[in-house]
């Protein structure tokens, strides 16, 4: 098992210390699994907030899809986490990337009156027009319009040119431009499966790949 996919365990279980340890040694935060999960969309999914916010750190792209189009603050209200979605607004994910198969599935571009926090918080932070900028050290709120994205991968975006390159240095580097995913033959075949079995697919294969991860672990005492 490489330092990625331990990456992605260690995010999933909410083991803050093996997160930075697999950091340190070069695991990488753009690490996929099947479906398209990275290791910031399994602490999302989880909760596990000190984790996301680590990833966040050293450069994981917060606004990041996966195999469903679905963003890590997507999955975070889905799993009604309202700490963990909270945290990833105030970092600077977009709340109204709702277009993924899980994102509109709840229904949060609709503007329903809802007793739902997590679904609140995205609406809240839809109406209010404001994004943040990308660079954690920062989180400026502003418009779209005056905040400058990196012209690469289009997905970060920043108050000014010092956040930006500040962003670039730790972290934001190694990670731009592989944003994007790109299914295999395989991945292709199980999400077709699972969507025509699944209403809600993303929780049911994560569930899952859960199970099967505690499962080594146990196995493994690791």
């Amino acid at each position: 098992m490489g330092n990625g996919t331990a990456l992605i365990i260690a995010s999933m279980l909410g083991d803050v210390d093996i997160v930075r340890l697999l950091l340190r040694k070069g695991a990488s935060v753009m690490k996929r699994m099947v479906g398209g999960l990275t290791p910031l969309h399994a602490a999302a999914f989880k909760g596990q907030t000190e984790v996301v916010e680590v990833l966040v750190q050293h450069g994981a792209t917060l606004d990041i899809r996966d195999g469903f189009q679905d963003t890590p603050l997507i999955l975070a209200c889905h799993s009604k986490h309202v700490e963990t979605v909270r945290r990833l607004i105030e970092l600077g994910a977009r709340p109204d990337l709702t277009d993924g198969g899980t994102g509109r599935n709840l229904g949060i571009a609709a503007g329903n009156p809802t007793s739902d926090e997590s679904i609140k918080l995205m609406q809240e932070a839809i109406e209010s027009k404001l994004l943040r900028c990308c660079n954690p050290k920062c989180g400026k709120p502003g418009y779209r319009k005056n905040l400058k994205r990196c012209s690469q991968c289009k997905l970060t975006r920043y108050c000014s040119r010092d956040c930006q390159i500040q962003h670039w240095t730790v972290g934001h580097k190694k990670c731009c431009g592989q944003d994007t995913y790109t299914e295999d033959r395989a991945s292709k075949m199980l999400w077709s499966l699972v969507n025509n079995i699944h209403q809600k697919p993303v929780e049911n294969v994560v569930r899952s790949m859960i199970n099967l991860f505690d499962e080594y672990l146990e196995a493994n005492k690791c």
